[in-house]
């Protein structure tokens, strides 16, 4: 097996501790007259689903990269960047769920990806569901046989890229008839990262770094 890089060995025991969670998702909230634009307590009748945050090596940088994905226009939450996921069957674990979902949407092949952990839960009001945000490691991506009807587009973006200021926006939008606030990475040739996906990536992001103040200790 090949060897992991640093950060997700650090990351390994990092996950045993108490995350940042809502310190680090409240960075990428949109926010509506400085007040939450949605509820993120989840209901009565809130359904579980997970997300696989994927990590991979960049071959010729030798950078970190997260997997994304430009969601279909016919299905829910349609054409925004997401994470591989989706709704959890009755009883189902976090990482079955994430690993089942990448399998149905990319045809990812799973045997060979080290699960790390979990980063923290995420309610998504509008689609009144608990996200569980499962993080892993791959080596390596054989082909992908993308699903169309649930995924427009498979790309990937380095760590690093979302660490640089240049790439970090924020907009006031209209959303349902409200002017919102919205932060966003500007790292798509068409759309923006923004929303839950841009929230829990904001957490992986506060623990990497985390990791680069350490290595320079």
């Amino acid at each position: 097996m090949p060897e992991l890089p640093d950060f997700i060995e650090f990351l390994k025991d990092r996950l045993k501790s108490p995350l940042p969670g809502y310190d680090a998702h409240s960075q990428m909230e949109p926010m509506m007259n400085n007040k939450h634009f949605r509820p993120y307590t989840p209901k009565d009748d809130t359904r579980s689903s997970a997300v696989l945050v994927l990590l991979t090596l960049n071959k010729e940088t030798h950078e970190l990269e997260v997997m994304l994905t430009l969601r279909s226009t016919n299905i829910s939450h349609s054409g925004q960047i997401s994470c591989l996921g989706g709704l959890s069957e009755t009883g189902e674990e976090p990482y079955i769920t994430a690993l089942r979902e990448a399998k149905e949407e990319v045809g990812l092949y799973t045997d060979n990806i080290n699960i790390i952990g979990n980063l923290s839960n995420l309610y998504v009001q509008p689609s009144n569901s608990l996200i569980s945000p499962v993080l892993a490691y791959v080596d390596k991506i054989k082909d992908l046989t993308i699903n169309k009807s649930e995924v427009e587009e498979v790309f990937f973006v380095k760590l690093n890229t979302l660490l640089d200021d240049r790439v970090f926006k924020r907009e006031i939008w209209n959303l349902k008839g409200n002017d919102v606030e919205v932060p966003f990475w500007n790292i798509h040739k068409t759309t923006p990262l923004w929303g839950a996906t841009a929230m829990i990536l904001k957490e992986l992001l506060v623990l990497f770094s985390e990791y680069n103040v350490l290595k320079l200790n």
